[in-house]
């Protein structure tokens, strides 16, 4: 399917594949799959991490087994993510070695996907054995899992009342994952959906 492509952030994305309001009613009555690569990321670990800290600036921390919190934010945030991150650091970091906490930026490892609508979850269900079912993977629930014979990170981030799940694979592995999930949809109708049609979907 052909996209008509925009520059968001410094990446080149699709703005669209059909028309915007076309893809957001595809994802509020089926299903569809979009490309958020863009977001920014962050990990944050060390044996001095017992909790996440009381981010602001729009940083979401998600905390990933055993230890891990993947922190994500969009890209007008970064640099004010970055300060908050270096000042917890400061906050808590003394003169032992290895450091108690410290931060890395993930960005360019992981491709992020967008899975979205009400069969977004029966899409999952053909490529990945994590139990999905609302009690066991709740909205802002996260969980690590093989996906399309991948290892993902999966995070749900409902868009109001629809299904939302954000699938973060190693980019070498992106353009594979993405095909597997539109073959998986294609019982379901699922459609890929571009950067106009996210505003429809969030409002």
């Amino acid at each position: 399917m052909k996209a008509w492509m925009t520059e968001h952030h410094g990446w080149q994305v699709p703005a669209r594949f059909t028309s915007p309001e076309r893809e957001a009613a595809q994802v509020r009555e089926g299903v569809g799959l979009a490309d958020l690569s863009w977001m920014v990321r962050f990990e944050l670990k060390g044996y001095g991490l017992k909790a996440p800290p009381p981010f602001g600036q729009g940083l979401r921390p998600w905390p990933l087994a055993p230890q891990p919190f993947l922190l994500t934010c969009e890209p007008p945030a970064r640099a004010a993510a970055i300060a908050t991150l270096q000042s917890f650091r400061e906050a808590v970091s003394d003169l032992a070695l290895p450091a108690p906490v410290y931060w890395i930026e993930v960005t360019s490892i992981y491709a992020q996907l967008l899975l979205a609508g009400p069969r977004s979850r029966d899409v999952l269900c053909k490529l990945t054995s994590l139990n999905l079912a609302e009690k066991a993977l709740p909205n802002l629930g996260c969980a690590q899992t093989s996906l399309a014979h991948t290892h993902a990170i999966v995070l749900r981030d409902d868009l109001g009342s629809l299904p939302a799940f954000h699938l973060l694979v190693s980019r070498e592995y992106a353009q594979s994952v993405w095909e597997a999930v539109l073959h998986a949809g294609l019982e379901f109708h699922l459609a890929p959906f571009g950067l106009e049609a996210q505003p429809l979907l969030n409002a």
